[in-house]
């Protein structure tokens, strides 16, 4: 298949990047919150630019992540799906 044919996986699909960055989010409070969600959405927006998308697509792209991300943290399963760790 040639270059320009394949496709990558919508990040907003990406279940576990999901979940990792809305537990993260459920974590932090205030600017500290803020200020993650500007590195994290900065961080995949040159990710999907890289990926070839142009940067109005990408910007949506990382619009319907957050969505993804704000739809988890509403539904309550953030800590339920983060794994429990014993010494």
């Amino acid at each position: 298949m040639s270059p320009e044919k394949v496709r990558a996986f919508p990040i907003d699909r990406q279940l576990f990047l999901v979940r990792e960055v809305a537990a993260k989010l459920c974590s932090l409070h205030g600017e500290t919150a803020t200020s993650f969600w500007r590195a994290k959405a900065s961080e995949l927006l040159d990710l999907v630019v890289g990926s070839g998308r142009d940067r109005t697509a990408a910007s949506d792209e990382v619009r319907r992540f957050f969505l993804a991300v704000q739809r988890e943290m509403s539904a309550g399963t953030v800590a339920e799906t983060m794994p429990v760790l014993s010494a």
